[in-house]
């Protein structure tokens, strides 16, 4: 099933067998054991040369890989025989390079972090919109389209008509909708749609609004990621690009690495014209965070900049940045 899916969505898009397939996942699901399925998970990924991050929690896991063509088969068919996993949720997108540095698998007490570990999506949840019906939904004058990702993301691609609740962390929203929950009953929403960049965020966010007492509560299966990969560009309602956690930085609509570098000093996505800005300088500063940034920040930033640039001179890596330069994009 997941194998198939990412060849479906490979052979549409035209991909070389060569390129590195990106896959982000996540299900809410009750898992126990959680040291045992790190340790599988880790050496399934090392054998199959696949970099990133997954998260395991006793609520589920959430992640982001990426590996060759066959290596990312077998990670895939490795989760379609483990009885665990069979909702997983996954969205795929390439890219011709490696955009992770290493392979990381954290237990955490919350596999997305809202600061509400009462609220339990796999018990209760909004209601899934798949793609297709997702245009319908949102043209709806009665539903409130509510984005449910911070700043830095919103800062470069939102849905037509949607709410920005401008936070900086995930754990601000409870805030955001509890004010929202408290307007006035004739203010306050009778329908509302959420959307994230891969489906966590607004699921768990949609099951904070039930419990605030919304009762038509929707969100985007398989997120932003999803809708690129199923909606074609003539029928998108999605303006701009799509912030990923990688070395890309965003995608575009066809998923493929977008037009952003990043600021290593406050993670803002920078366009061609911050890279000439006054206030940018690589790895140190940029427009966004140049203004208010602290003097001892930026020299620990300047003597962290100057290690990368003499492990450059040495043939090295230095693991706290990606390989490409500034202007091909920083990690997340």
């Amino acid at each position: 099933m997941f194998v198939a899916e990412m060849n479906q969505m490979l052979d549409r898009l035209d991909v070389e067998d060569d390129c590195y397939v990106i896959a982000a996942l996540y299900q809410f699901v009750s898992l126990k054991q959680l040291d045992v399925l790190r340790q599988q998970l880790l050496q399934l990924c090392d054998k199959n040369e696949a970099l990133g991050t997954i998260l395991l929690a006793s609520e589920g896991i959430n992640g982001t890989i990426a590996a060759p063509r066959n290596g990312m088969a077998r990670c895939l068919k490795w989760l379609e025989l483990d009885g665990r996993f069979d909702n997983l949720i996954i969205k795929f997108s390439y890219s011709p390079n490696q955009p992770f540095l290493r392979m990381k698998v954290r237990p955490k007490r919350e596999i997305v972090t809202m600061g509400r570990p009462e609220i339990d999506p796999a018990k209760r949840t909004g209601t899934h919109v798949d793609p297709a019906a997702w245009n319908d939904l949102i043209s709806d004058p009665d539903v409130v389209l509510i984005d449910t990702r911070n700043t830095y993301e919103t800062a470069i691609g939102m849905f037509d008509g949607a709410v920005d609740p401008m936070t900086k962390n995930f754990r601000d929203f409870p805030d955001w909708a509890h004010e929202l929950a408290n307007q006035r009953e004739d203010r306050r929403p009778k329908k509302i749609a959420m959307y994230c960049t891969g489906g966590i965020r607004c699921e768990k966010a949609s099951a904070l609004m039930q419990d605030m007492g919304f009762d038509e509560v929707y969100h985007l299966k398989g997120g932003i990621l999803k809708y690129l990969e199923d909606i074609s560009a003539t029928d998108s309602k999605w303006q701009g690009e799509c912030f990923v956690f990688d070395g890309r930085v965003a995608v575009d609509h066809d998923l493929r690495p977008g037009s952003y570098s990043m600021c290593h000093a406050c993670r803002m996505p920078l366009a061609a014209c911050d890279l000439t800005h006054a206030d940018f300088e690589d790895g140190i500063s940029c427009p966004h965070c140049k203004p208010t940034q602290n003097p001892d920040r930026a020299a620990r930033l300047a003597e962290r900049q100057k290690q990368i640039r003499l492990a450059a001179e040495r043939g090295e890596t230095h693991l706290g940045r990606n390989p490409r330069t500034v202007s091909q994009r920083e990690t997340s």
